[in-house]
């Protein structure tokens, strides 16, 4: 009676003791709900402002360049974007803003600029005017490249570099060979060393180089003289070179030709 007793015993406990049951069934029914809420908040979505339209860099914002999108409430924050077309209409293009783009903060300015500026971004300094020039002496040139400007004088000249030359440098001008005075050599003249580009127009070959009103007025009246001109891509941390430096043939040394160029603490000023 005794062991039939303690058997009883031991199944009445069993059978009242629904807690573990219990906890497990509540563990899975919280673990049913959270899911159903994440996927609940993960469907859910919001308006986003993107693109219509390519916005050049400088302009102001219309209605027709926007479009508004819908995205997951819950995304990286790198896809925050704006979310009313009306915080953004008015504003000005703080870069060039492509098509699809989605709209940013950063992307939009208050004011327009107050110099002129280029589809890359770069802005004219105060002061400086823009000076369209060919690339087909360059050839591939970006924005962050530096242009050396020069000019050849097929007549050969003495005027139109060597006075000037001189003037500036304290050196003598170049000399007509003494068996044929009258038939100066031509020549070619570095004008000037270090213009910085703007923008470069690759399918026009065209790059818009920096410079003061005065150089520019000299690169007209270059022009103006029928003097082709050529350009050489130069670093933008390299030495300037010393302006309307001229060199015919006659002038070549194979020291010179053959020496390496000097190194940058070796330049001065």
């Amino acid at each position: 009676m005794s062991a039939i007793g303690t058997l009883h015993q031991a199944l009445s406990r069993r059978r009242s003791n629904p807690l573990p049951a219990i906890l497990i069934g509540l563990g899975l029914l919280i673990t049913a709900v959270f899911t159903v809420i994440a996927f609940l908040e993960a469907s859910r979505s919001e308006p986003v402002v993107i693109l219509a339209r390519d916005v050049p860099y400088g302009q102001q914002i219309s209605a027709d360049d926007l479009a508004v999108v819908l995205l997951p409430r819950h995304r990286p924050v790198q896809l925050t974007g704006i979310s009313s077309p009306a915080l953004a209409v008015g504003q000005y293009a703080a870069r060039h803003l492509a098509a699809n783009d989605l709209l940013q903060p950063s992307m939009l300015m208050e004011h327009a600029p107050t110099q002129p500026v280029y589809p890359n971004g770069e802005a004219l300094t105060p002061g400086m005017v823009a000076v369209p020039f060919s690339t087909e002496t360059i050839g591939p040139l970006t924005h962050r490249d530096r242009v050396n400007i020069g000019f050849s004088d097929p007549n050969g000249s003495p005027d139109v570099c060597d006075q000037a030359r001189q003037a500036a440098a304290g050196r003598e001008p170049t000399v007509n060979p003494p068996d044929s005075p009258l038939q100066p050599r031509p020549y070619a003249c570095r004008l000037l060393s270090g213009a910085r580009v703007l923008y470069v127009d690759g399918e026009a070959g065209i790059a818009y180089l920096e410079l003061t009103p005065y150089q520019s007025h000299v690169i007209q009246a270059v022009q103006a003289a029928g003097l082709p001109l050529w350009g050489e891509r130069y670093g933008s941390d390299s030495p300037i070179l010393p302006a309307l430096d001229r060199l015919d043939i006659g002038q070549i040394t194979v020291e010179e030709l053959v020496a390496p160029a000097p190194a940058v603490d070796d330049v001065q000023p």
